[in-house]
């Protein structure tokens, strides 16, 4: 994981860097909604470094000026081994907060901590928090690499 800082608790990995956690990079993957609808695409996780634990996707959709990009917690992405797809039940303009990568690589990391305070406020207010003030995000199902994404290496090992 020699690209993702120590300094910081959570960290942005692309997608293409997907092997920093055990996954082969990809491209762009699919986000299907419950009616197969394509509503956006993969771009990359909001690690816990210090848990090595996603904690959130990062979706991202293509609109007529550029793109958007949103944080979808763990708990609510599932992997669609039939679609190779990743699916969720939400409204992303209404349900997800926006992110900017730019502005959250810049953020200390007791800036990235207060965004993601706002952010389970805006999405998920049933995580609780730890005595040290961290999210218990036990409550929400994890985020696995599945068998199809995973590097020939770790899928041998993981199997």
């Amino acid at each position: 994981m020699d690209k993702v800082p120590r300094d910081r608790r959570l960290v942005f990995v692309k997608a293409v860097d997907l092997e920093l956690w055990r996954c082969r990079p990809i491209g762009a993957i699919d986000v299907l909604d419950l009616r197969d609808r394509r509503v956006g695409h993969f771009e990359g996780i909001i690690l816990d470094a210090q848990a090595d634990r996603p904690v959130f996707l990062v979706i991202g959709r293509e609109v007529r000026n550029g793109s958007q990009r949103f944080l979808v917690p763990v708990g609510e992405v599932w992997f669609d081994q039939t679609a190779r797809a990743l699916r969720i039940d939400m409204d992303l303009r209404r349900d997800a907060p926006p992110f900017d990568p730019d502005e959250f690589e810049s953020m200390t990391a007791e800036e990235a901590e207060q965004y993601e305070r706002r952010v389970l406020g805006h999405c998920c207010p049933e995580v609780g928090v730890h005595r040290d003030g961290t999210p218990d995000y036990e409550r929400l199902s994890r985020f696995h690499c599945p068998t199809w994404l995973r590097t020939p290496a770790h899928s041998a090992r993981d199997s």
